[in-house]
């Protein structure tokens, strides 16, 4: 019996926590095929989970090809979904960086089930991520990778008023450099950033009146609105 005990004790912590890793997998593949558009199961409720799983699920994520995830993969393949989804429900502030890494990693360029539902995840763990989510907006990235993560402070800012005046500067340090944005992502940002009825804001205003924006790109109805509530022509 002490030789068993001594054995286990002398297993690697990696073997650990790769059968950590297998069981929860397993059950985050039990959910099955599910969609953007599907209602998210309360997963800390039916799996019990606790912040310490959050290791767990984004070892799962990183190691995941998150392209595959779109209709008709297996149930399988759907488990790293189920578990970005977990993340945002946990307000896992730990996973950021993964999550970060995984939208700019060149495996998941076509990840655009992750896409669409990164900054539903982002306004789950809340105002916790902000400072990491503006270093990644100062670094270099693509426009449209910027555009996921200013939507997802905006979503933050929509659930908790508390960081509506941090994300709006945040966002307006963007838009600062108008000049040498591509016209698409001048739009782009300008659609996120209506949701915060910025009707005071000067830089905003500025590039509507100059038409330093992609039309074809902007949400004409949102933008008419923005025109009207802040009485930039009256």
């Amino acid at each position: 019996m002490e030789i068993i005990i001594m054995l286990i004790l002398m297993q690697p912590k990696n073997s650990v926590i790769m059968k950590k890793s297998d069981i929860l997998l397993n059950k985050l593949s039990e959910f099955g095929i599910t969609s953007f558009d599907k209602i998210w199961p309360d997963y800390i409720k039916e799996l019990d989970l606790k912040k310490t799983d959050a290791k767990t699920l984004i070892q799962i994520i990183a190691s995941s090809d998150l392209s595959v995830i779109t209709t008709g993969a297996s149930m399988e393949q759907f488990a790293p979904m189920h578990a970005w989804r977990a993340l945002g429900q946990l307000h896992s502030k730990e996973s950021i960086e993964t999550l970060l890494n995984s939208l700019i990693e060149k495996k998941n360029q076509e990840a655009f089930w992750y896409r669409i539902e990164l900054p539903n995840v982002i306004k789950q763990i809340g105002g916790e991520a902000i400072k990491q989510l503006e270093v990644f907006l100062k670094n270099e990235q693509t426009w449209e990778d910027k555009v996921i993560i200013i939507n997802g402070l905006v979503e933050i800012a929509l659930k908790d008023q508390e960081y509506k005046n941090q994300v709006e500067e945040i966002i307006s340090e963007i838009l600062k450099k108008y000049k040498k944005n591509d016209l698409a992502f001048n739009a782009s940002i300008l659609n996120a950033i209506f949701k915060l009825k910025p009707y005071n804001n000067k830089i905003v205003r500025e590039i509507i009146n100059k038409d330093k924006f992609d039309y074809s790109f902007i949400d004409r109805p949102e933008l008419d609105k923005f025109i009207k509530n802040s009485k930039m022509y009256e």
